[in-house]
């Protein structure tokens, strides 16, 4: 017979921002998953499950973070079979959880919001150039931006072909800042997203810059932040 839980009139929804940095940037989504679902276990609390034949529990990342990408300030929402607070709840987990992985805020899901994952519109990035004597201007990343069309290689799913499409609409901003980091804002989410290497590439190689596949292979890339939907962020209440 397939497990359930009960449900004992105590259940919330909660919602964290947490930071995912040294060592834990090379886990996977779906182990940093496992990680907090042993973690909320350890620390005593129950996480609530789907109903049906086949229940899993309720806990999720709003976007999954690549491989080798450090993230500083990611969601999460679990719903627990708990009357704690946020901030106990918070307080708990970080006491358990490994270097490299911090708890910064938490709060209450609201009503209205169906899931965390559906509510992303984008992300803000940067990335750092770890190559020595690279030389990009504000001018040329102007010209970048004004062409009519911008264009990025990306695989396919189902045929893992590489092909080129058009992201410029996918980019709402992009800047370079005086400690040789460049940041930028694009679609991130189910119905939108743009992946930050995509892009990088698209900028080094229009720049023309000499070792240009050393400087995307070396640059360090953060996501600095997840953006949700207006009407979610207003409803969310983090301390």
């Amino acid at each position: 017979m397939p497990m359930t839980i009960t449900d004992s009139g105590n259940v919330n929804r909660y919602i964290f921002t947490f930071k995912k940095t040294g060592l834990m940037i090379y886990i996977s989504h779906l182990d940093l998953q496992r990680m907090f679902r042993r973690t909320l276990k350890s620390a005593g609390f129950k996480i609530s499950y789907s109903k049906g034949f086949n229940p899993h529990p309720k806990i999720a990342l709003a976007q999954p973070l690549s491989l080798g990408y450090t993230g500083l300030r990611e969601f999460m929402e679990v719903e627990l079979i708990s009357k704690s607070t946020p901030e106990s709840v918070k307080n708990s987990l970080n006491e358990n959880l490994p270097k490299g992985i911090e708890i910064t805020a938490a709060g209450f899901m609201p009503d209205n919001v169906k899931s965390l994952s559906a509510s992303t519109k984008a992300a803000v990035y940067k990335i750092s150039l770890s190559e020595e004597g690279v030389l990009l201007s504000q001018n040329k990343l102007e010209d970048f931006l004004a062409q009519e069309n911008i264009y990025g290689l990306r695989r396919q799913k189902k045929t893992k072909k590489m092909v080129r499409v058009e992201i410029k609409d996918k980019i709402h901003w992009m800047k370079l800042n005086d400690d040789r980091t460049i940041e930028f804002q694009v679609d991130c989410g189910s119905n939108s997203n743009l992946n930050p290497e995509v892009l990088f590439k698209s900028f080094v190689e229009f720049c023309g810059l000499k070792n240009g596949e050393s400087i995307i292979e070396t640059a360090k890339i953060c996501r600095e932040r997840i953006i949700l939907e207006d009407r979610v962020d207003k409803s969310i209440i983090l301390q």
